[in-house]
């Protein structure tokens, strides 16, 4: 197979690339493909957009939007195949669940007496399985979705689901499940370096969400036995890439020593041993069966501070000269101008006090005062006061408003529950990682974060939109300090 990989990558001199096991240069940022489909123009654009700015990893896999993922890159790679080569690309796919038209032919072959071999029915619309004949079946149908002869490396999709099978008798040991779970695991290694030697796939991996778990997590995948059994397989074994969960929620594959003999962690495990260790959902945490996302884009957006202090400045200065020159003013009843100075000097008091109350509630106490003081004001002016009087006050009214409108949007974003945790989580980050991730949008710093660790090799991005391309892209253009364990654990601490 041909490899333009690097000459792709040298026209993009401010991304940074790495080049993998298989000689290949390899963006640092990935194109997920998990929520994008054919037929959505925005997709489309998104994916292409990425392609023509230097991301050259594409991830997808055989039940993304049930195969249309797979078929939007195939029609992307035609769309722009004058100006970027097949071989300029690392195209990932994967294959292990059942769902969809692929869960239905599934049935069908079941109910005609020819079933798959050792699937796994999670429920009724989802079942799971990595026996090599679906695997020969799906990567078949998945290049024929994506034009293309090869795919550039297989993995098997979370084959961990094995321990989730209502099938399982309950009478055996954790230890007996994992003996079978790891045999199946084998076969299919031995089906893929099959497909390796056919031409169908440069390389193999996993993608799983329980390669970071504790050893004796009863769902635990390890890597370091899936790499004996490569071993074991062949000296010259195509065993080179894991994808797992790693974000700024989930630190686990950075802090968690589960890996030979609990003495490495996922990341110093695959860094060690030269493996590909891929990074999925950096900005989708989860913690307690919650997703959270890490990210301020949806988030409500604090409102500008300069421009509410302008306009409490502008708002003080004009009570000021009304203060100033009350007398000239000529009101001559005594209550009006009391009635007067009183709402001039507490809207006056807001240049120094605006932003520091304790709560909304205790803001609102003090705006309906203001604004009470404003009615009473303004009823009362007018039957009293010469036109000008009455115009000027107005005009005072009217800066009031808006100004106790600004304050009041500024409390209540930040008793929102969205913008508390994002500023919770950057309080975070910045304990953890002092000054390394500050001035950056949360997604930017996000994902900055867990390509700051030694190992990891690429971050996968779910980019539905040219917009989320482009944040990636900034991100990727800078500076990334280098962390550590330690530093991460400060990240599990909390």
């Amino acid at each position: 197979m041909t490899d333009t990989t690097k000459e792709y990558a040298s026209e993009f001199p401010e991304l940074p690339y790495e080049v993998w096991p298989s000689g290949q240069t390899v963006s640092k940022a990935g194109f997920g493909t998990y929520r994008i489909a054919l037929g959505n123009d925005g997709h489309a654009l998104a994916l292409m957009k990425a392609i023509a700015s230097g991301i050259n990893l594409i991830d997808t896999s055989t039940n993304y939007s049930f195969g249309a993922s797979e078929s939007l890159i195939g029609e992307a790679m035609k769309a722009l195949e004058q100006d970027v080569k097949r071989s300029d690309l690392v195209i990932i796919t994967k294959i292990g669940y059942l769902q969809g038209p692929l869960l239905e032919e599934a049935k069908k072959r079941e109910e005609a007496g020819n079933p798959y071999s050792d699937i796994v029915k999670i429920g009724e619309d989802i079942w799971h399985c990595i026996h090599p004949e679906v695997l020969k079946t799906q990567l078949s149908e998945s290049l024929r979705r994506m034009s293309t002869p090869y795919a550039d490396a297989l993995l098997l999709h979370n084959p961990e689901y094995f321990f989730k099978d209502p099938a399982l008798s309950k009478e055996l040991s954790l230890e007996e499940k994992r003996t079978e779970f790891y045999n199946r695991i084998r076969m299919a290694f031995e089906c893929m370096e099959d497909m390796v030697s056919q031409g169908l796939i440069r390389y193999y991996g996993i993608s799983s969400n329980s390669f970071p778990y504790a050893t004796d997590h009863p769902e635990f995948c390890s890597a370091d036995q899936c790499l004996a059994i490569a071993n074991e397989l062949s000296k010259d074994h195509h065993f080179q890439i894991i994808q797992f969960p790693f974000n700024l929620i989930e630190p686990e594959a950075a802090t968690e020593l589960n890996q030979e003999n609990e003495s490495l962690t996922l990341i110093e495990f695959a860094h060690k041993h030269s493996l590909v260790a891929q990074v999925n959902r950096p900005l989708n945490g989860i913690r307690n069966g919650q997703l959270i996302r890490l990210s301020d884009k949806e988030t409500v957006q604090l409102p500008d501070l300069e421009m509410i202090q302008h306009e409490v400045e502008r708002i003080a200065y004009a009570t000021h000269s009304f203060t100033m020159n009350v007398e000239a003013l000529e009101v001559q009843d005594k209550e009006v101008k009391n009635l007067l100075i009183s709402y001039i000097t507490s809207v006056n008091a807001l240049q120094v006090n605006w932003n520091k109350f304790a709560s909304m509630d205790d803001w609102i106490k003090i705006r309906d005062g203001i604004l009470g003081k404003m009615a009473v004001a303004l009823t009362e002016i007018n039957q009293v006061a010469k036109p000008q009087v009455q115009e000027w006050v107005l005009q005072v009214a009217g800066l009031t408003g808006k100004v106790v409108n600004l304050i009041t949007n500024y409390y209540a974003t930040i008793s929102n529950a969205d913008f508390q945790r994002v500023g919770y989580i950057r309080s975070v980050i910045e304990k953890a990682f002092p000054g390394g991730f500050t001035d950056m949008p949360l997604s930017q710093a996000a994902f900055n974060a867990v390509r700051s660790i030694e190992g990891v090799s690429s971050v996968l991005i779910g980019a539905r939109s040219i917009a989320y391309v482009d944040d990636v892209l900034f991100a990727l253009q800078k500076e990334t300090p280098v962390y550590d364990r330690a530093d991460w654990l400060g990240m599990k601490l909390h």
